[in-house]
C-alpha cells in the first residue's frame, strides 16, 4: 500500500467535499438563510451573554412566556431524565453571576447560572473558553450544601464538548473530588434547545430566536456543515483509517504549523508595518506560558498574548484560554476602555480573545481564516487608545 498516495487521494476527495460545502454556504448566504443576529453581535465567545440567555430560558418567569416548560425540558433532555426537583417547591427563579460572598479558601465567588427555590438549587458553571479558577467547583459545592442541604442541589459543569473540570477546581484537602455533572453545548444544550424550539411552536418570535441560537451553537461547535457532506467525510475516514491515524498522531505538529503560518507570520508582518517590536521567543512548546509580546521603543510596557493558566501546568504551552492585555508597571495607569477586564497584575486591562484556543483541532479553521485579523483589529484599538506612536 502506498500511504503517501493514499493520503493524497484522501485530501483530494475531502477538498472536493469542502468546495461543495462552500458553494452551498454561499448560496444560503445569497438567500439570507445564514442571517443570524447572535453571530452579527458576536456573542459566540461571551460566557456572560450565553449565561444570560440560558438563565432566562430556565426561569419560569422568563420573557419567553413558556412557564417552566423549558426548565422541565432541561432536566429531561440535557440532564438525561433527572427527576424534576421543583415540583413541591416555591416557584424557582434564575440568576446570573450570583454572588455567594468574598472568595476565602473554600467559599465565595460568583455562580454563572443559579436556578433556585426555597428548597432546591441548580448550580451551573458555564465555560466557553475561560480556564477554571482555584477551588471554583469546591466553593460552589459548599454553597450548595450550606444553602440547600446535601441532597438539595445539583452542580453542573458546562463546556463546549463536555470536558472534565480541573483538579485545581475540584480536589478538596482530603484529595476527594467534588461531585458534578458534565454537560456539553455540542450535544446536551443543543438537544435541549431543539426541544425548547418545539415547545415554543405557538410563539413564533421565541421559536425563531431559539433556532438562531441553535445555529450559533452549531457554528461554535463546528456542526454547521451540511449533514450529507459530513457523512461523506466520515465515510472517507472509515475507508482510510491509516490516514486518520497518521493525521491524529501529528496533531501537535499540525497545530504548531497552522499557528506559525496563519497567525505568527501575519502578526509579525503587522508589527513590522506599525514599527513595533514583535517577540514570540516565549511561545515555545514547553512548560512556560505561551506568550507573544508587542513592544514599542520609548514605551515602558508591552501588549501581550498569553494563556489563562490559573496556576496550572495543564494549559502551559498548549495555547488554550488565550487573552490579550497590557503588561505595564506604570504607577497609576488607568484601564483602557477597549479591554473588558482588569486585575491587580494587569491594571491597564485584558480580555479573552474571540478565538482563545489555538491548540484543539476544532479551532483550526478559525486559526487559518480569522484569528490573525481579529487580533490585529484589537491591537489597533489598543494602540489608538494608548496614543503610542
Amino acid at each position: 500500500m502506498d500511504t503517501k498516495l493514499d493520503i493524497q487521494r484522501f485530501f483530494q476527495e475531502v477538498a472536493s467535499i469542502c468546495a461543495l460545502e462552500q458553494a452551498q454556504q454561499e448560496e444560503r448566504n445569497r438567500k439570507g438563510e445564514n442571517y443570524n443576529l447572535f453571530s452579527i453581535l458576536r456573542i459566540e465567545s461571551s460566557e456572560l451573554k450565553h449565561s444570560a440567555l440560558i438563565a432566562n430560558l430556565l426561569d419560569p418567569e422568563g420573557s419567553h412566556g413558556c412557564g417552566d416548560a423549558f426548565l422541565r425540558a432541561f432536566f429531561e433532555i440535557a440532564l438525561k431524565g433527572t427527576a424534576y426537583p421543583f415540583e413541591e417547591c416555591t416557584l424557582p427563579h434564575s440568576y446570573t453571576e450570583y454572588y455567594t460572598g468574598p472568595i476565602a479558601g473554600d467559599t465565595g465567588g460568583r455562580i454563572d447560572i443559579l436556578v433556585k427555590s426555597s428548597q432546591y438549587g441548580l448550580i451551573i458553571e458555564n465555560k466557553i473558553y475561560a480556564g477554571d479558577q482555584d477551588k471554583q467547583l469546591i466553593r460552589y459545592d459548599n454553597y450548595g450544601k450550606e444553602t440547600f442541604g446535601a441532597d438539595g442541589y445539583l452542580l453542573v459543569y458546562l463546556t463546549l464538548y463536555g470536558y472534565d473540570a480541573s483538579k485545581e477546581s475540584t480536589a478538596t484537602k482530603s484529595a476527594e473530588e467534588v461531585g458534578y455533572l458534565r454537560l456539553s453545548y455540542a450535544e446536551d444544550i443543543l438537544r435541549w434547545l431543539e426541544q425548547c424550539a418545539r415547545l415554543a411552536y405557538d410563539k413564533p418570535l421565541v421559536r425563531e430566536s431559539l433556532n438562531q441560537y441553535i445555529q450559533t451553537i452549531k457554528q461554535l461547535t463546528y456542526q454547521d456543515m451540511n449533514q450529507k457532506n459530513i457523512e461523506k467525510i466520515i465515510d472517507l475516514a472509515v475507508d482510510h483509517p491509516e490516514v486518520v491515524a497518521t493525521l491524529s498522531s501529528k496533531r501537535d505538529a499540525i497545530a504548531q504549523g497552522i499557528r506559525e503560518k496563519y497567525i505568527f507570520t501575519k502578526l509579525k508582518e503587522y508589527a513590522a508595518k506599525k514599527g513595533w517590536l514583535y517577540d514570540d521567543s516565549e511561545s515555545s512548546y514547553n512548560e512556560e506560558e505561551p506568550k507573544i509580546r508587542f513592544r514599542k521603543e520609548g514605551w515602558g510596557g508591552s501588549i501581550i498574548i498569553s494563556a489563562d493558566s490559573e496556576g496550572k501546568k495543564s494549559n502551559y504551552g498548549w495555547w488554550m484560554n488565550l487573552w490579550i492585555g497590557i503588561d505595564s508597571k506604570v504607577t497609576g495607569a488607568k484601564k483602557l476602555a477597549c479591554l473588558e477586564k482588569q486585575s491587580p497584575e494587569y491594571p491597564m486591562g485584558w480580555e479573552y480573545l474571540t478565538t482563545p484556543n489555538w491548540y484543539s483541532a476544532e479551532h483550526f479553521p478559525a486559526m487559518k481564516t480569522s484569528v490573525a485579523q481579529e487580533i490585529i483589529s484589537k491591537l489597533n484599538e489598543i494602540i489608538e487608545e494608548l496614543g503610542v506612536k
